[in-house]
């Protein structure tokens, strides 16, 4: 059941949030959250709802037993309970994910005939696998202490907002909201205006623009020129940013309107200037898990290593995130590019660029993540020089295939709108301190209105398009 579906919008949501709001207590609000949440999950992957109360049952019970041994000055047992969890977590995500992968690998290498079958991925189990690994090792870290109430544990795991795609939270992040009430008439006013921007970034601009990139990736790269190849490659990127950017608004305003305050996940990532700055602000949650428990405790265990340490730490950590996105061999190309980017700005080329101006960095930052684009929407490495030799030209600036032929004219002015809505014009809007406030109040919420009408007939038009991101 994805968010922008007419059965969430009209039916899942609005049972859920009155049975939220009646109840007074927040302990009987969390019981609510929570089978809300399971009745959410086992709607869209009934299959794996037992797989998920499994990974629910391991992480709770290895949080008290590593709380119970940090208690006791038992830091070898401590260690032994948290290396034994984080291995558990990890099995079953590679299990389900990675197996395959895994076993062509083998089959690559070893003269065997063995079969691998790919597996469905259960519902949000990336994001699951990491939020659960933040409190495994921040419980033994001793920097949060074991939750031992088990409905607050699993509604910090499976709270259905951020279950799909995330945001990756650690539960210092949501428990102020499990243990407090700190649900108000504001905060639930605000969520619902950033839940309907969210649907409209992933509706009316990123289910849009993704018909135009599919069909320029589905032509034939030797009938395109470089125009039509770069427009397609334009709404391929706008594409990504608006439906993952607007689930993050979603899942932030529906989190609003139950009283949890998530953590952002985007800061308008394509006005950065350097791909350093461009890590800063995309997929924040999973940037800031990489850099809290692996990248920091590389460099600290490597503290000594003075040949190439951070260099080598960037590029592992990115080659991960690579593959953290998926199980293929353009995943761990596309975090390996970017972690040499990261490597090479990092030691001196950063410096370089503060020294040219701003237009320049910017585009800089823009051609090379667009390039990063090509690797991770075209899986089969095959397809990645036909590709590259139409975005230079090769076939020249048009060919045999062209956006009349392709049907694709009508997504350029919704290009554009995307591209003016990657600048902050929202932040600018947000800040603007009116005469009158009441009526100012009133015509953004006939603003709001009209755009979730638009977003509604948009929907029952032409259906909904599952959230990219889901499927990683």
């Amino acid at each position: 059941m994805a968010f922008a579906s007419i059965h969430f919008i009209f039916l899942f949501l609005p049972v859920m949030l009155l049975a939220y709001f009646i109840i007074p207590k927040r302990g009987w609000k969390n019981l609510v959250l929570v089978l809300g949440s399971l009745g959410f999950f086992a709607w869209a992957d009934l299959r794996h709802l037992p797989l998920l109360l499994l990974s629910l049952l391991i992480n709770y019970l290895s949080g008290l037993l590593i709380q119970h041994a940090n208690d006791h000055e038992t830091p070898k047992r401590a260690k032994a309970l948290m290396v034994i969890a984080l291995l558990l977590n990890l099995l079953i995500l590679a299990f389900y994910k990675y197996f395959g992968f895994l076993g062509g690998i083998v089959q690559s290498v070893l003269p065997i005939e063995v079969s691998f079958p790919e597996r469905a991925l259960p519902l949000g189990i990336s994001y699951l696998t990491f939020s659960a690994l933040s409190y495994i090792l921040d419980v033994h870290r001793g920097t949060e202490k074991a939750e031992k109430n088990v409905l607050n544990f699993t509604a910090y795991l499976v709270m259905f907002p951020k279950l799909i795609q995330g945001p990756i939270t650690r539960y210092k992040d949501v428990k102020p909201g499990l243990l407090e009430l700190r649900v108000n008439l504001t905060d639930v006013s605000l969520g619902i205006r950033r839940f309907i921007i969210g649907l409209a970034k992933k509706v009316l601009i990123a289910d849009s623009l993704a018909i135009a990139a599919n069909k320029v990736f589905a032509a034939d790269p030797s009938t395109i020129g470089a125009g039509v190849a770069w427009f397609g490659l334009i709404a391929y990127a706008l594409t990504v940013f608006f439906d993952f950017s607007g689930y993050t608004d979603m899942a932030l305003g529906l989190g609003g309107m139950l009283g949890f305050k998530l953590p952002e996940n985007f800061n308008y990532p394509y006005i950065s200037q350097s791909i350093t700055e461009f890590w800063r602000r995309w997929h924040m949650s999973l940037t800031a898990w990489f850099r809290t428990y692996l990248f920091i405790p590389l460099e600290f265990k490597r503290r000594k290593v003075k040949f190439l340490r951070q260099p080598t730490n960037i590029l592992l950590v990115f080659l991960l995130t690579g593959l953290w996105h998926g199980a293929g061999w353009n995943f761990l190309f596309w975090g390996g590019y970017f972690g040499l980017l990261l490597a090479l700005e990092a030691n001196g080329l950063e410096k370089l660029l503060k020294k040219i101006p701003r237009v320049f960095r910017h585009l800089y930052t823009l051609l090379l993540v667009l390039l990063g684009w090509v690797f991770f929407r075209l899986t089969n490495l095959q397809n990645w020089g036909g590709f590259l030799g139409a975005l230079f030209g090769r076939q020249g600036w048009t060919a045999l295939e062209t956006m009349r032929s392709l049907n694709i004219l009508f997504y350029i002015p919704i290009a554009v709108i995307a591209i003016l809505l990657c600048l902050p014009i929202l932040e600018w809007v947000k800040k603007v301190q009116p005469a009158r406030p009441f009526l100012w109040n009133s015509a953004l919420d006939l603003v709001h209105i009209g755009i979730f009408a638009l977003c509604v007939a948009y929907i029952l038009a032409n259906g909904f398009q599952a959230f990219m991101y889901a499927q990683f």
